[in-house]
C-alpha cells in the first residue's frame, strides 16, 4: 500500500525533528526551508504536508541524508502524483507523520539560491549547533510556490497575497537575472499568476 504524504505536522514539530537532526550530524550543515513549513515558522499557515528542503550543494544534503536515515527516515519507491511532481532528489518519509523533499543546489530546474535570495533569508531561532536553518523570505517563497504544478499551492500564494505584503517588484527582479540560467522561469511563473488571477486575485506578470 502506498503511504500518503498528506500528514499535516504543525511548526512545533518540524522544529522538534530538526533539533533531532542537529544531534546527528557530524558536520556544519545550512539548509533552506522554502515551502510551507517556512510559512509555519512565520505563522502565516497553521502545518505543513511536507518539509521542503534546499541545500547549497550535495555535501549539505549527504551529511543531512544521512543524519535523517538514522531518526529512521526512509526513501520511497512509490510517489503520488504531488510528489512526483516536485521533482526534487530525494522524497524522504517518516512513518506516517512527515514527507521532507529534499532539493540539492536548485528547485525544480528553475531557481536556485542566489546571493540575493541568502541575503533575503531569515535565520531561525533554533537552538542547534551544526545545522543552520534558514526560511526563505516571504517573496522567495511566492516565487516557489508560483513555479510548481501543485494545486494546493495556489492556496498558499492566495495565502500570501492575503495574509502578507507581497512586492512583486523583488519577485520579478529575481526573475529576470535567473532567466539568464533557468528558462523556463519566466514561464512558469507566469502560468501560475493567471491561475491567480482568474480567482480573483491581482497579480503582476513579469515582462
Amino acid at each position: 500500500m502506498k503511504k500518503s504524504p498528506y500528514n499535516v505536522q504543525k511548526w512545533d514539530y518540524v522544529k522538534k525533528e530538526l533539533l533531532k537532526i542537529d544531534a546527528l550530524l557530524k558536520n556544519n550543515v545550512d539548509i533552506y526551508l522554502i515551502g510551507g513549513s517556512a510559512m509555519s515558522y512565520y505563522g502565516i499557515k497553521d502545518a505543513t504536508k511536507d518539509i521542503d528542503v534546499l541545500f547549497k550543494n550535495q555535501y549539505d544534503c549527504a551529511d543531512f541524508f544521512n543524519a535523517i536515515t538514522e531518526l529512521g527516515y526512509e526513501t520511497s519507491e512509490q510517489y503520488f502524483p504531488p510528489v512526483i511532481q516536485m521533482e526534487a532528489t530525494f522524497f524522504v518519509y517518516k512513518d506516517d507523520e512527515i514527507w521532507i523533499d529534499l532539493f540539492v543546489e536548485n528547485v525544480m530546474g528553475k531557481f536556485e539560491v542566489s546571493p540575493s535570495i541568502q541575503k533575503r533569508a531569515v535565520k531561525t531561532d533554533l537552538s542547534t549547533k551544526k545545522l543552520m536553518v534558514y526560511c526563505l523570505d516571504l517573496h522567495d517563497i511566492f516565487l516557489f510556490k508560483s513555479i510548481t504544478q501543485r494545486e494546493r499551492d495556489e492556496g498558499d500564494l492566495i495565502l500570501l497575497l492575503t495574509k502578507t505584503t507581497i512586492d512583486f517588484k523583488i519577485i520579478h527582479k529575481e526573475i529576470i537575472n535567473q532567466s539568464k540560467k533557468y528558462k523556463d522561469l519566466k514561464e512558469a511563473f507566469n502560468k501560475k499568476m493567471k491561475k491567480i488571477e482568474e480567482k480573483g486575485h491581482f497579480v503582476e506578470y513579469v515582462k
